[in-house]
């Protein structure tokens, strides 16, 4: 098995959408089974990669106590899944664009495509027939990280995950 980082191998963009998420042509709300992006899609995204420094991007379950008085032991039962979607990123003053602050403003819905190991095209964008994460998210805050002499400029961006996410989609 190989092990591997993820510089220099991930790609990470964000597409807004309007608030009934069209902004993914196939998507049906409530279905992530049609939670598929084109490819032109994902190359229309805002590619955040160069500004990402962290990713904490899950679904965590739920498991649900079912206590009987035959037992000692309390079983349990699979409950319900909630998604989790948090950043940190650099500010980018440099280039006077400052794209993942931009892009990234409180109550903005959008997807973010998330390529772990790299998509086919150039600059390891996503391309057609390649895996992605796709996240149906709302930004919730975007904060400044605490501000010190010596130090790089970052933000802290928490989402909340409208719909559940397509871990394993398909770029069309």
């Amino acid at each position: 098995m190989s092990k591997s980082i993820p510089n220099e191998r991930s790609w990470i963009g964000f597409l807004e959408s309007p608030d009934d998420w069209s902004a993914v042509a196939a998507y049906t709300i409530g279905d992530k089974s049609t939670l598929i992006p084109t490819a032109a899609e994902v190359a229309s995204a805002v590619d955040l990669t160069k500004l990402i420094v962290g990713l904490n991007a899950g679904v965590t379950g739920q498991a649900v106590p079912t206590p009987a008085f035959d037992s000692r032991f309390v079983r349990s039962v699979g409950g319900t899944s909630e998604g989790a979607f948090q950043l940190d990123a650099y500010r980018d003053s440099n280039t006077g664009e400052d794209d993942a602050w931009n892009a990234l403003a409180r109550a903005t819905f959008g997807f973010f495509f998330i390529s772990r190991f790299g998509g086919s095209g150039t600059g390891r964008l996503p391309i057609a027939d390649d895996i992605i994460e796709v996240w149906p998210t709302e930004v919730n805050s975007r904060t400044m990280q605490q501000m010190a002499s010596n130090t790089v400029q970052m933000m802290t961006v928490v989402c909340a995950v409208h719909e559940e996410p397509n871990e394993d989609a398909t770029v069309s």
